[in-house]
């Protein structure tokens, strides 16, 4: 095949790939597609081969999704253990964006008898090598429980445990992940322990409230009366009767006054946005649909309604009734919620009709009802006599004031990704001061480069500190999967806040995204990716050992670095179709083999890392240029950048051909003009610009100061 043809079908490839990257790029940007969340997959049949006989699995429970596990008593079968899967009851996702599933079995009394994970998207563990992993780091919650305070510590901690606490061994590369593992064990066994284990006048200890707004103790609609937390709202049929004497429709309530002790208005009203209140009314799904509500803005309302005056009553009817709320001189409207999800209202409720209707009301978004304030509900009865009469309005307030209702506000817990901010400070200073250091060198790029020494040894310093420091020990590596991630999580509508678990990732972006506006994609591919670094220190060393990578020819080096641009186009595509595909395709990235696992992977991993690494030796960081999907992205976004900062001559490229000649990724053209989608920012051109040895037009110039002598005359 042609040179000619050669850079004809690398061209089409080329431009494929670039509008294929276009596409995907701005597609993961405004990819709000709805899909189903993870949900658990264990079958009956599958849970019966993992607990065989003499043990028998029961019926799914409707109101939380846990299997209760039988043996043989005495009387008959005894409850032994319940088992769940934790996507069904607290679905956290990993690094990954998506939810890790374990499968927990719990004993009567709340102690993990058994926990290993199902499945999960982790993307640095998705091996087998890396699943054991996962699944050992899972493997200490057994005979733990959710009273126990866990402390996650360091890949090579050992596991102890006392009665209250427990302090286990980390993931090497793997703190999100580990994080994500020990919030979907322990916060979805306390939501089970309370439902299913923790029953009223139970002797065991109520589990440790983990997650935010879930301080609660478990108790009955008879307790939630007493300390005001549910309140009756009663009218008589006397009182209603009285309000409508002297309007059109007195007297129209025949019932009534032959009653008049009986009920017109008999409501039970419960604020549910109150975690003692919500969660011991609710079911668990029914909690996180009110919570998230709450937390929106949307306060909701739990009312019982046995009386002769219906909420749910038509306009037109004889008899309806209206609800609102006051608050410090405002009025809330109130409207029916669309509730699917269960109630907890078993045993006594005293008081309460028999055929009382369940109701659950909303405010209006953005609403500020304050939950701790005394707050009115309005009650306007309507009433007419007879179909085509006008209706007449009677209004009733109930005064809503509940005992201590501050004790009772949700709990404002700090996320757990401040946590792990927190926790990482000493990281994060010290990479801030880095990115200061790269900032103030770049932005006075003429003066580190007007010496050629002081350019390379500030180079090699700062790429060992790239790769020693935000590598292995911060574990910096930026990669092509956080943004496969960040677009699977935006297709299946969930958060992407598993973005901020990792803080040194999150800066080192925040700095990459404001630097690719600047100067374009060369800051994070020549100075922070320790990948990148790790090439060219090793290119380095073998130059100093006498090998010299080779430049390749025009055509064969742009027809190569186009591949990267068709490579991003399929990985990020795929992300949108397969994630099997997506986590097949990431492979191509040798990062987190040779940086995250330090190459502790199985050996085909290992071998393509060595040989990424390898082939820099041969072609100057030849990875970064040719294959690297992540640098393909920030040269794509890199587009944008607002200047062309790297100075030029007109006599560049004609006649000079110094700095070209010179670049090590041939990122500049004959004309002279740099191509910064493919410029790594390594300053080099810059320090010829300035070498009156090695620039032609200063050198050139200095010939032309040159001044002439002349002989002075001889005076005689």
């Amino acid at each position: 095949m042609g040179v000619k043809r050669v850079r004809t079908v690398a061209r089409t490839c080329w431009l494929v790939g670039r509008w294929a990257a276009w596409w995907v790029l701005l597609s993961c940007m405004t990819a709000t597609v709805s899909a189903p969340a993870l949900a658990g997959t264990l079958t009956r049949e599958a849970l019966g081969a993992l607990f065989p006989a003499p043990l028998v699995i029961g019926e799914k429970h409707t109101a939380l999704p846990v299997w209760p596990i039988f043996q043989p008593g005495a009387q008959g079968p005894e409850l032994f253990a319940q088992a769940f899967e934790t996507a069904d009851i607290e679905p956290v996702s990993g690094y990954g964006g998506k939810p890790l599933n374990l499968l927990v079995v719990v004993d009567r009394e709340g102690k993990f008898l058994d926990v290993r994970l199902l499945d999960h998207n982790e993307p640095i563990f998705m091996s087998a090598q890396g699943t054991a992993v996962l699944n050992t780091f899972a493997a200490q919650y057994k005979a733990l429980s959710p009273n126990h305070n866990v402390q996650i510590l360091s890949p090579r901690a050992k596991r102890e445990q006392t009665d209250t606490t427990a302090t286990l061994h980390g993931i090497t590369a793997g703190t999100v992940t580990a994080l994500a593992i020990d919030k979907s064990i322990m916060e979805a066994a306390a939501q089970v322990a309370h439902t299913r284990l923790g029953e009223p006048n139970s002797k065991r200890a109520a589990p440790v409230p983990r997650g935010p707004n879930d301080r609660y103790q478990r108790t009955g609609w008879n307790a939630l009366v007493g300390v005001r937390l549910v309140q009756n709202i009663s009218v008589s049929n006397r009182e209603v009767e009285a309000r409508f004497k002297g309007t059109s429709a007195a007297g129209g309530d025949a019932e009534g006054t032959l009653r008049p002790q009986g009920d017109a208005i008999d409501l039970w009203v419960a604020l549910l946005g109150l975690p003692q209140a919500g969660r011991n009314l609710l079911d668990a799904a029914g909690w996180h649909q009110v919570r998230r509500l709450r937390e929106a803005g949307t306060q909701t309302f739990l009312l019982l309604d046995s009386g002769r005056y219906a909420l749910a009553a038509a306009p037109s009817a004889a008899r309806a009734l209206r609800l609102a709320v006051q608050q410090g001189g405002r009025e809330f409207s109130l409207r029916e919620l669309t509730y699917e999800h269960g109630l907890l209202l078993t045993g006594q409720r005293s008081g309460v009709g028999a055929n009382a209707s369940v109701r659950v009301l909303q405010t209006e978004p953005g609403a500020a009802l304050a939950l701790a304030e005394p707050m009115t509900f309005v009650l306007r009865a309507a009433r007419r006599n007879g179909h085509d009469a006008p209706a007449v309005e009677a209004e009733f307030q109930h005064r809503f004031d509940i005992p201590n209702a501050a004790s009772y506000l949700p709990v404002v817990e700090t996320p757990q990704w401040l946590k792990t901010w927190k926790q990482r400070g000493v990281d994060l200073a010290i990479l801030l001061a880095g990115l200061l250091v790269l900032t103030i060198a770049l932005a006075r790029q003429t003066w580190l480069s007007a010496n050629v020494k002081r350019l390379a040894a500030f180079r090699i310093a700062y790429l060992v500190f790239t790769l020693v420091f935000i590598g292995y020990c911060a574990q910096g590596q930026l990669t092509i999967v956080n943004l496969t991630s960040l677009i699977e999580a935006l297709s299946a509508g969930r958060s992407a806040d598993f973005l901020l678990a990792d803080p040194v990732a999150v800066l080192l972006w925040a700095f990459v995204g404001v630097t690719l506006l600047v100067w374009g994609r060369g800051t994070f591919c020549g100075w922070l990716c320790p990948f990148g670094a790790f090439q060219e220190l090793l290119s380095l060393i073998t130059r100093a050992l006498g090998w010299k990578p080779r430049h390749l020819r025009v055509p064969v080096d742009m027809a190569l670095k186009r591949i990267k641009y068709v490579a991003l186009a399929l990985i990020v595509g795929a992300a949108f179709v397969s994630a099997t595909w997506t986590q097949r395709l990431v492979e191509l990235e040798p990062f987190k083999t040779s940086i995250s696992m330090g190459f502790e992977r199985e050996w085909p991993y290992v071998a393509w890392a060595v040989l990424c690494l390898a082939a820099s030796i041969f072609v100057y960081r030849g990875y970064c240029r040719y294959l690297c999907p992540l640098g393909a992205g920030l040269a794509v976004l890199g587009r944008f950048r607002l200047w062309a900062w790297l100075p030029r001559r007109a006599e560049c490229g004609t006649p000079c051909q110094s700095c070209r000649h010179r670049c090590e990724y041939q990122a500049i053209a004959p004309s002279g003009k740099i191509d910064y989608e493919e410029c790594f920012q390594c300053l080099d051109c810059v320090e010829i610009y300035q070498d009156d040895k090695r620039c032609l037009p200063l050198i050139l110039e200095h010939k032309h100061r040159v001044i002439g002598l002349r002989p002075v005359p001889v005076t005689p």
